[in-house]
């Protein structure tokens, strides 16, 4: 499953991996003995911080091993996904980060699954590091504090929304959003983060 989520029970991951709950079980045990995972008994098991990492990881090479068969290799996006499959465990990390930039870095791969971000990355630039005169469009909000929400929607920036950074002050950063100048305190600037034009 992808993002953050309850305990999967064993038998789910039974049903949906096609193995013996005895086998299941017997993972699970390994995987947290590397501290990959955590199980409760009746409940199910999680990732810990560095299973998610090696997670994300694997799905990152999956998927840009699909977009690298699709869009260089003409192959349908069913036998793709197939292929990558055998792909995303045979080449290193580096072959996965050539391919993403050969790409251009694609964020989805050819079904709309979102390709995490490198490890240590993150999408875009965060709007309060941003030069006066930078232009872009936001794509994150975080953290998603329903407070900090409400303000922001009260100023009238929302995902997509184009700013301008008009000037940036310690405490305060200006953007211009349609000719209108709004003044964001530096709690605020400090949670959007914007796809810069370039």
């Amino acid at each position: 499953r992808e993002g953050k989520s309850a305990p999967v029970p064993l038998s789910s991951l039974s049903e949906h991996l096609g193995f013996s709950a005895v086998s299941i079980h017997e993972m699970v045990q390994k995987l947290e003995g590397q501290q990959l995972v955590n199980y409760q008994r009746y409940r199910g098991v999680m990732l810990t911080a560095e299973g998610e990492r090696l997670a994300q990881a694997v799905v990152r090479r999956h998927r840009i091993w699909e977009r690298f068969l699709t869009d260089m290799l003409d192959f349908p996006w069913d036998e793709a996904h197939i292929l990558a499959e055998r792909l995303e465990h045979a080449a290193p990390q580096e072959v996965t980060d050539r391919l993403a930039a050969l790409l251009g870095n694609p964020e989805e791969c050819p079904h709309g699954g979102p390709i995490p971000p490198q490890p240590n990355t993150q999408r875009g630039q965060l709007l309060s590091q941003l030069p006066p005169g930078a232009i872009g469009s936001v794509i994150r909000i975080r953290p998603e504090l329903p407070e900090l929400l409400q303000e922001l929607h009260a100023l009238g920036i929302a995902p997509h929304a184009q700013l301008r950074i008009v000037a940036q002050m310690p405490q305060e950063t200006v953007v211009q959003r349609d000719r209108q100048e709004i003044r964001l305190p530096a709690a605020l600037a400090g949670t959007l983060w914007l796809r810069v034009d370039v």
